[in-house]
């Protein structure tokens, strides 16, 4: 009764088997869970399929997402979000969302997914950390966890989010993004970061023209040779998507050579996801970010004996859950 049918039998993952299919099985503590969302935790059943109607009568068991900027409205299951939170509790794993999604979006679907001990969006570009204590000095947005059965009152406590200021100084540099996507932010805006506009009116995003920094400077030429980019809810990515392109201007052929362009050289790196071309500046990208996040929960002493004896912590004690090409890097990495 607890299986959905589609095509094929998915095995059912048992509750109260989650250690055995964990870290029992393991030899080397599991410290660290990087999951994608997209296919991964999220998905999406077309409106026309058989099992559409499970979903629309299964009590509580699936929750549906409010739709991306894009259109497109994804489903979790109850099971998803309850065995994410035996990782972290029981399991005692630091568990992350890790996605290309737009920080906009991430925003929008909170509520709706797994509490994490951390979450990136933007190919890994943004990272955010959720805020429980001192909620009363707390000055922006609440996320309040949308109900879902077997919830906890620990997973429908609100929280607050605050950003990795590091990682985005880092990001932020002129050889990478720059600072100029920030600009207008919608994080901001949760966060009640007052504008530096007069009054209180938000400032508006800049257009690609006007920004600054290396991945900026590459979606310029990308503009004059015709292509359409997607930078709304970005703040150090962007997004060649083929469905907004003119035809009549840009190929298919342009398009899937977008997609193999070296742009090492120029400090950038490039995925595909969801059958988008996102770049990003070669020091994000999820590898990298799982690899920054790795280090700064480890404790003092962890991560100082990892140095002295060259242990690449992501390859021992790190494990992935992917499903598209733009996680690969990362899931060659996580080597559990």
């Amino acid at each position: 009764k607890n299986k959905i049918r589609v095509g094929v039998d998915i095995p059912e993952i048992s509750l109260e088997n989650m250690e055995n299919t964990t870290t029992k099985a393991l030899d080397i503590p599991l410290n660290f869970a990087f999951s994608d969302v997209d296919g991964t935790l999220v998905h999406y059943p077309h409106l026309d399929d058989d099992c559409s109607k499970l979903y629309a009568n299964s009590n509580g068991e699936i929750l549906y997402l409010p739709p991306s900027s894009t259109g497109m409205r994804g489903i979790i299951s109850s099971k998803t979000l309850q065995i994410c939170q035996i990782l972290r509790r029981e399991q005692n794993v630091k568990f992350v969302l890790v996605s290309g999604m737009r920080t906009s979006t991430l925003l929008k679907r909170l509520p709706y997914l797994p509490r994490a001990d951390a979450y990136a969006s933007e190919a890994g570009g943004r990272i955010f950390y959720p805020v429980t204590t001192n909620l009363e000095n707390y000055k922006g947005d609440l996320v309040k966890p949308a109900r879902f059965n077997g919830a906890t009152n620990d997973d429908l406590q609100e929280f607050g989010l605050v950003e990795d200021m590091e990682w985005r100084r880092e990001l932020s540099m002129d050889n990478a993004a720059g600072t100029d996507g920030y600009i207008g932010d919608v994080m901001n805006e949760f966060l009640s970061i007052p504008s530096k506009n007069e009054g209180n009116r938000q400032q508006q995003l800049k257009p690609v023209k006007e920004r600054v920094g290396a991945l900026w400077n590459f979606a310029k030429v990308l503009e004059s040779e015709g292509f359409v980019l997607d930078y709304k809810g970005y703040s150090c990515c962007f997004r060649v998507n083929w469905k907004h392109q003119n035809e009549e201007i840009i190929s298919e052929k342009d398009f899937e050579r977008l997609s193999s362009r070296d742009v090492s050289d120029l400090g950038l790196a490039t995925s595909v996801n969801l059958g988008c071309i996102d770049f990003y500046p070669i020091s994000s990208g999820k590898k990298n970010c799982c690899s920054y996040l790795a280090r700064k929960f480890l404790s003092l002493e962890d991560r100082i004996h990892s140095e002295i004896i060259g242990d690449d912590i992501l390859l021992k004690r790190a494990i992935c859950f992917c499903d598209d090409d733009n996680d690969l890097e990362m899931a060659s990495a996580c080597g559990r």
